[in-house]
Order: C-alpha cells, then sequence, then structure tokens
C-alpha cells in the first residue's frame, strides 16, 4: 500500500491536468510516505488550489487507470471456502449461507453448499430428506472410512435459476456423534475435513459449510478448513458472520473470535474474518436496537459487510421449504444477498 501510494502521488504530480474526482462520501484511511514527498503533495495541491483528499483522490485515480487490473489472476487461486459460523444459535447461520450459496449460483458459480450443522435444518429447508442413495455421510468420509467417493453424497438442486450448480452435502443424524468420534482420532485430527473435501474441491468455485450452532470440536475444523492456504488471497477465504443487534451476539462473537485465535495458534494457520452480516435487523424496535445496529457497523475489524433486514418473504421461504432466491427473487432480502455474493466473490 506504502508503495502504490508514493507510486501514485508521483505520477500525479507529473500530470497537471488531473480530472476532479467525487469525494463527498470519502472515507479517511492513513499511509506512510517517504521522507519529503508528504511535503510535495501538500505543496502541489495549494498551487492547484485543491483540498488534499481531491489531491490524494486525483492521484489514486490516475494511478489505476494508468495500471488497471489484470482480467485474470496473476496466480490460480484454490477453491473459496466460507464458513457461516456463529456459536449463538438462531443468528441466521443457515439462512445466510444457503442465501449467499444461491446467489453464487445464480450468478454462474460452481457451488457446494454443506449442511455442517447436526440439526440438518439447511437440508430440510431445501426439501432434502437426506443422503441420496449410495451415500455416505460428510462423518464417515472425515474418519476415512468411507467406502464410495464422496461425490455420490451430493444432492443438486433442481431449480432452473440455479442451473445444476448448486450441489448439497446433506446432514446425517451421526454429526451429532462427531466432536465425540472425532475427540478419539490421534492422528490427523485437524486435517479431517480437508481431507473428506478434497477429491471433490476442483469440481467447484466456491465450498460454503453452514457451521454448528456450538463451539465444539466440529467448529475448529471448519475454522481450520477455511484457512488461508498458500497464495490464496487475502480475506478471500475466510468466516462469513451473522449477528443480531443484540448484546448476546456481541458476547457471542468474543467467544468465536477467541476460538479462532487458538485454532489459529495450536495449528499455525491464518484464518480471515471477512464480515459481519446484521440478520433480522427491525430498526422500530427501538433505540436500544438501533445502538447496537451503529456499534456492529463501527467495527472496521472485520466490518459489516451488509444489512438484513426482518422480512416475511425470508421467514415464508423458510416455512415453506423453498430456496429464497426462487421464492421471492426480486426481494430486498434476496437482492442483498445478490450484493454480498458478488462481493465476496469478486
Amino acid at each position: 500500500m506504502q508503495d502504490a501510494a508514493a507510486s501514485a502521488i508521483n505520477l500525479w504530480l507529473e500530470t497537471p491536468q488531473a480530472e476532479e474526482v467525487e469525494v463527498e462520501k470519502a472515507k479517511s484511511w492513513g499511509v506512510f510516505l517517504p521522507i519529503g514527498l508528504p511535503g510535495r503533495f501538500t505543496a502541489e495541491c495549494d498551487a492547484r488550489q485543491l483540498t488534499k483528499v481531491q489531491g490524494m483522490a486525483q492521484a489514486v485515480t490516475v494511478w489505476l487507470n494508468a495500471y488497471p487490473s489484470p482480467d485474470a489472476r496473476l496466480t490460480e487461486q484454490p477453491v473459496q471456502r466460507i464458513l457461516g459460523g456463529n456459536q449463538k444459535g438462531g443468528v441466521g447461520k443457515t439462512f445466510l449461507s444457503s442465501g449467499v450459496a444461491q446467489a453464487c449460483a445464480e450468478a454462474g458459480k460452481r457451488v457446494l453448499l454443506i449442511d455442517y450443522d447436526p440439526q440438518g435444518h439447511l437440508s430440510s429447508r431445501l426439501q432434502i430428506d437426506g443422503l441420496p442413495p449410495g451415500g455416505e455421510s460428510l462423518l464417515t468420509h472425515m474418519k476415512g472410512k468411507a467406502e464410495r467417493h464422496i461425490a455420490r453424497s451430493l444432492v443438486s438442486l433442481p431449480h432452473e435459476r440455479f442451473g445444476g450448480r448448486l450441489h448439497v452435502l446433506p446432514a446425517d443424524v451421526d454429526a451429532f456423534l462427531m466432536d465425540a468420534e472425532l475427540a478419539v482420532m490421534q492422528i490427523g485430527r485437524d486435517r479431517a475435513l480437508v481431507n473428506a473435501l478434497a477429491p471433490i474441491e476442483a469440481d467447484y468455485d466456491v465450498i460454503i459449510l453452514d457451521g454448528p450452532p456450538n463451539l465444539g470440536l466440529a467448529m475448529d475444523l471448519g475454522i481450520h478448513y477455511v484457512q488461508r492456504r498458500p497464495g490464496e488471497l487475502i480475506e478471500r477465504s475466510g468466516i462469513l458472520i451473522p449477528v443480531w443487534t443484540d448484546k448476546s451476539s456481541f458476547n457471542a462473537y468474543n467467544l468465536l473470535n477467541s476460538q479462532i485465535q487458538a485454532v489459529e495458534k495450536r495449528t499455525g494457520v491464518v484464518v480471515d474474518q471477512l464480515g459481519f452480516v446484521v440478520n433480522a435487523y427491525d430498526s422500530r424496535k427501538g433505540t436500544v436496537t438501533r445502538s447496537f445496529y451503529d456499534a456492529w457497523n463501527d467495527l472496521t475489524t472485520p466490518g459489516t459487510l451488509a444489512t438484513l433486514k426482518d422480512s416475511i418473504e425470508g421467514r415464508e421461504a423458510s416455512d415453506y421449504e423453498i430456496p429464497l432466491l426462487e421464492y421471492a427473487p426480486d426481494c430486498e432480502q434476496s437482492m442483498v444477498l445478490r450484493t454480498l455474493a458478488k462481493e465476496l466473490t469478486a
């Protein structure tokens, strides 16, 4: 960032006719610059009768025009992995994970959606009764005892909107035993989920896990799975955190953050927190609700990516067990999920 900012200012100094840039909603940011460059920049802004905000905006714009982003990634990226996680039950992990997966598939991405919650709410809300014939549970594959390829455990959603690109790995009742079963593994436990999903990763652009409502061993492995892999871009994979505008969500996030840090320390990995999504927000619930909403938006590490307002369409889609983007494709929640999915997969 420092090198880019210095390069931008030097290029701007050589561009006396730089065009004015809209800065009305610009946010402040800071960066160190080489000795002498801040003074030259300030003097040139004075000479051009510009504010330093306008001058910097012009410098960044000139630099971006001179060095446009390449059409393709400079390095090949691994499959993108997103965990919808928060230990607070009922906060919207399933709704968010499913909605983002639907939006990604609708946009042309090949998506694997994993029901990683033993309660199986994701599977039931998509009218998936269980594993298909010949399929074996995710836990069976994690323990290394599966006899068939994990692809035989997947279900493709039939809706034309998703073009056959959205596949689901349903939950199985043995997921309730996951923590107990994996606790006795002596070798390879941290990579159990990585190893189980490795045979099908190349078939997808995005893999999304609907996380469990607790901070047990299964969540540890989910956190480990979405680690930033060698050569992967920052904040490409990681944890997407649904929250409510109440105190308990802040407490739940503090516990989740502690668990993420513990996994990083124990295994030596780096796990990116992609951001918060405020769910079921209704400003009419009073000043306390609005104050907590402001508090989430004031956080910057991670930041708040989107707000899903309380909506009858979302509740009805869940009750009728129909994917939201199929049930109400033009509702506000669907639009927000599409924007969020686009930002996450850009």
